[in-house]
């Protein structure tokens, strides 16, 4: 198997994986809902010695067939699947969605992807899915194909509030949440924190200015943006640009995170505001963070965003804003390491 178990082909997976057992979907969030499932599968192939993979696309569906960006994603491309190996897949087969792609008849989507490319021996979806061209395949479907094929298709029920059956956990659901700013619900549909990361980019060091200074994420990063305002997070650095090389990357370091356009000063002379995802790592004040990939988890909103009547006046809130990071952080992992 290679090393990075993630493949956008048929034609790049091993060949002695092994028989698998295959999950179908999207996967936006890796929620609390698509990880019942993803577990369904794990126990469905340990019991069957067979090896659990994820199959799912990139872009979304909706986005070639429908409006592009429409919906925003909770997660990117790369998180998506990051997250999938997390849940415990051996194996993510990503594949291009394409109007083209769109064309595979139930048969040969089956045919192509989940017999030839995939070994599959066993099948593991929701009663409710669709699959092939114009979303003609439905369960009976795979469970027909399956009998032709020499695979068997087990359904799961939909994860319901004390996490068996009967209930839903939507993407559309956790959006919603997020676009409102109540990141503390969508974090309990989710199951995990929501994260955003992109490479840090130089800002109008402004934040430097005034004592704080921000790493400042570009205007497309990974992850749906939440409502403006202030909240309680998290700083990790996932890639080191080559000139930080030799220095220890952040890990979990407490951050107070602010998203939106900084009414308090115009972006430019246009008087313009920009909107914008900083965040200011606790006692970091000589931090080099340029050019870096960093995730931010995102824990609670404080505030919403404000506009002082001066520089000073936006100091001493920012000072407090800290503070309520901090306590937020101690009552919600208080095992973690205290903000410095």
């Amino acid at each position: 198997m290679s090393r990075v178990p993630i493949w956008h082909s048929v034609a790049e997976v091993p060949a002695d994986l092994g028989a698998t057992a295959v999950s179908i979907g999207n996967y936006d969030g890796i929620h609390r809902g698509h990880r019942f499932v993803l577990d369904q599968l794990r126990r469905h192939a340990e019991a069957r010695s067979l090896v659990p993979v994820a199959l799912t696309f990139w872009p979304h569906p909706r986005h070639v067939m429908g409006t592009p960006g429409d919906p925003p994603l909770l997660t990117g491309h790369e998180d998506r699947d990051r997250l999938l190996l997390l849940a415990g897949m051996h194996g993510v087969l990503d594949l291009e969605f394409t109007r083209e792609f769109a064309q595979h008849s139930p048969e040969d989507f089956v045919r192509v992807f989940l017999v030839e490319g995939l070994g599959a021996k066993c099948v593991v979806l929701g009663e409710d899915a669709l699959f092939g061209r114009a979303n003609a395949g439905t369960i009976e479907t795979m469970r027909e194909l399956g009998r032709q094929h020499g695979f068997e298709v087990v359904t799961v029920a939909e994860l319901g509030p004390a996490g068996e059956g009967t209930g839903r956990i939507s993407s559309s659901r956790i959006r919603q949440d997020l676009l409102g700013g109540d990141v503390r619900a969508a974090n309990a549909s989710l199951g995990r924190l929501h994260t955003v990361t992109d490479v840090v980019h130089h800002g109008f060091q402004r934040g430097r200015e005034l004592g704080f200074p921000t790493a400042n994420l570009g205007p497309r990063p990974q992850g749906l943006i939440p409502a403006d305002g202030v909240y309680a997070g998290y700083l990790t650095v996932t890639e080191q640009d080559p000139a930080h090389a030799g220095t220890a990357p952040l890990a979990g370091a407490p951050a107070t995170i602010s998203i939106g356009t900084n009414p308090t000063f115009e972006a430019d002379g246009s008087g313009v505001s920009l909107r914008t995802v900083e965040a200011y790592v606790h006692g970091a004040h000589d931090l080099d963070l340029y050019g870096d990939t960093v995730r931010l988890e995102i824990v609670d909103f404080q505030r919403p965003t404000l506009k002082f009547d001066s520089a000073e006046a936006l100091v001493e809130q920012m000072a407090e804003d800290v503070e309520v990071t901090r306590r937020t952080l101690a009552v919600e992992h208080p095992g973690a390491p205290p903000a410095g």
